[in-house]
């Protein structure tokens, strides 16, 4: 199945790497250790590549999303967002911390040129200058991918059609800790925010552009 030209079309669209870094997918990451399931994000991850070099020879613009955290921006309300910390209780295993392995990127990199974009929140777009790259790059469509789907990748899309982005989910390069979480996303979002694709769709799209030009 292909789909509407500006929806992907280079120069207007661009690939959305949303947290694809050892603590969210490596098993010797924080996630693994801390019991959640990174199965999802490895073999994921394969497709993603390919998908990325797809994008690169159609002349998509690829943006990576890095996640930080530190005492700089580890605020009261951001260290409670799961319950209020009891005293003397366990100490959580820190993630993506400023400057460690555990955040940088797992198995795909940014070629020259290509955004970083780093962020300290769920969203890609909170406090960041997403919105000011992509501007700039002259983007309004946003095809999004990495982990999780169902926290960072789906707040990133929800800010982005709130932005006024086309916003698609490539639903094979993406990846929860739980399959059911993933799937609720793909559901939510092909019910009220954007359009769900595979990348093999995205690709034949590019190829028929490719074809025709």
């Amino acid at each position: 199945m292909t789909y509407p030209t500006p929806r992907f079309a280079p120069g207007t669209a661009a690939v959305v790497v949303v947290d694809v870094q050892n603590d969210f997918c490596d098993p010797a990451g924080a996630c693994a250790q801390r019991g959640s399931d990174v199965t999802g994000a490895v073999a994921m991850v394969p497709r993603l590549e390919a998908f990325l070099d797809a994008a690169r020879a159609a002349g998509v613009l690829v943006v990576f999303i890095q996640t930080t955290h530190d005492e700089t921006t580890n605020s009261p309300a951001w260290l409670a967002r799961r319950g209020d910390p009891v005293e003397g209780g366990p100490t959580p295993v820190a993630t993506c911390a400023t400057g460690t392995w555990g955040a940088e990127f797992y198995r795909v990199a940014p070629q020259p040129g290509e955004p970083v974009v780093i962020k300290h929140r769920y969203s890609a777009f909170a406090g960041t200058n997403l919105d000011v790259v992509l501007r700039s790059a002259g983007i309004d469509s946003l095809l999004l991918t990495g982990v999780s789907t169902n926290v960072c990748v789906e707040s990133t899309l929800r800010d982005g059609l709130f932005a006024e982005y086309r916003v698609t989910l490539v639903e094979d390069c993406a990846a929860s800790f739980e399959e059911d979480a993933h799937a609720a996303t793909v559901a939510n979002v092909e019910k009220y925010f954007g359009v769900v694709a595979t990348s093999e769709e995205i690709g034949a799209t590019w190829s028929t552009l490719s074809r025709a030009a």
